[in-house]
């Protein structure tokens, strides 16, 4: 099963970053899509649509273009989240793990799919009992969100 940690450990193979700046800023990246609303597209559309929800929403992060500028909102908000100082960097990182994530989407649709519905899984369980913040709440109290 792919999980956040999972993707941070790749990330971190293929960049070079340290542990903690690759969770940071995985973990950026997807706070970023569920605010953005991916959570909602998993809970409304069939399995064969989530999974050309989460490829369509990770390509249209970038637009028109095929790479990220540092004014991008979600290069800030990684920048901001992962409290990477250097804009190239935020911008580098934002573009490897966004590309980490449409290479394992390709690769694995299920595992990501399964990624985000667990996501979920943990606002459902943060909505029905306060004490047990779930996966999302993790993610997103890690966020500071």
């Amino acid at each position: 099963m792919v999980d956040v940690n999972s993707l941070a450990n790749m990330f971190s193979q293929k960049t070079g970053a340290q542990q903690s700046i690759a969770m940071a800023v995985i973990n950026a990246v997807i706070g970023f899509m569920m605010q953005r609303g991916i959570g909602s597209m998993l809970s409304s559309s069939s399995q064969a649509g989530n999974q050309g929800g989460i490829m369509s929403v990770l390509s249209n992060l970038v637009g028109s273009g095929n790479s990220f500028d540092q004014n991008h909102e979600l290069v800030q908000h990684v920048q901001q989240n992962a409290g990477i100082k250097d804009p190239q960097q935020a911008t580098q990182y934002t573009q490897q793990a966004v590309d980490l994530l449409k290479e394992h989407g390709n690769n694995n649709p299920q595992g990501l799919q399964s990624l985000f519905s667990n996501l979920m899984g943990g606002q459902s369980q943060q909505n029905n009992q306060k004490s047990d913040k779930g996966l999302l709440g993790d993610v997103m109290g890690g966020l500071g969100i």
